[in-house]
């Protein structure tokens, strides 16, 4: 039936279980040409894999906003990114990926949000999306960044990464620092382990993080000194409202019936 929905602009499924949606049953730009976004919210799909009437190989040429918030999936199809449009916003927010696929790396996309999922390692291209404006890895379980990120986005404006234990930083983040120092704080860090010893440094707790200054890493972020101060709270927010999802699930949830607690 969802064949002869020709005219519809979006999808939303909010708290349901998806048992199968097959590929007679596609989203296709053929059946749903004006289609612009697709909204999976508090939903499971069996074995928490993408229904193949999710990627198509006619895939809607306007869908340029997918977001998926508290969902059981836990694997991508390989050749996602020969189906998915190109410069897609995704958001693939408290389920169960494991790691970020290349695949969604390779859409290019200028908002990419994996927050809450048990990712504990991400891979160096993820830093290296051209056109990425926000990058949301945060509630993760990751515990640095990876090493050697070559060829960093030059458009990323905002790293969300609170809620982790992320301590350190490598020396390819200065060049981002030193560029935003007009701007506002790029580093989104609430309840990070960084923000704990940022903390207890600006309040004279502390004289130092726990990884001293090196050149094996980050020279701006790790230098404690009070003449730094300035720059380091203006680059790091610590502030934990932040760590809320990219997709606006408390007002989905006041405006879909589900108590706000759940």
């Amino acid at each position: 039936m969802i064949r002869e929905f020709h005219q519809t602009s979006g999808i939303k499924i909010y708290n349901s279980t998806i048992n199968e949606w097959s590929a007679s049953a596609a989203i296709t730009n053929t059946n749903h040409p004006d289609i612009g976004f697709l909204f999976l919210v508090r939903v499971n799909m069996t074995d928490g894999v993408l229904p193949s009437g999710l990627h198509d190989k006619d895939f809607p040429t306007k869908l340029y906003d997918i977001e998926m918030c508290h969902t059981n999936l836990k694997e991508l199809p390989e050749d996602l990114d020969s189906i998915w449009m190109v410069g897609t916003m995704i958001y693939i927010e408290y389920s169960q990926l494991t790691s970020v696929p290349l695949s969604i790396t390779n859409l290019n996309p200028y908002y990419l949000a994996v927050t809450g999922n048990p990712i504990s390692e991400l891979p160096p291209e993820i830093f290296e999306i051209p056109d990425m404006l926000y990058l949301g890895i945060g509630s993760t379980l990751i515990s640095e960044l990876p090493r050697n990120v070559t060829n960093f986005s030059p458009l990323l404006s905002f790293i969300f990464i609170t809620d982790t234990n992320i301590s350190y930083f490598w020396p390819w983040i200065d060049p981002l620092v030193e560029s935003k120092l007009e701007m506002p704080r790029p580093l989104l860090m609430g309840g990070s382990t960084y923000c704990a010893e940022l903390e207890r440094i600006t309040s004279g707790e502390a004289d130092t993080f726990s990884v001293l200054p090196s050149l094996e890493y980050s020279v701006i972020l790790t230098n404690a000194s009070e003449e730094n101060w300035g720059i380091l709270t203006h680059t790091i927010n610590c502030e934990i409202s932040y760590a809320a999802t990219f997709y606006p699930l408390a007002l989905e949830d006041a405006n879909s019936g589900l108590n706000e607690n759940i």
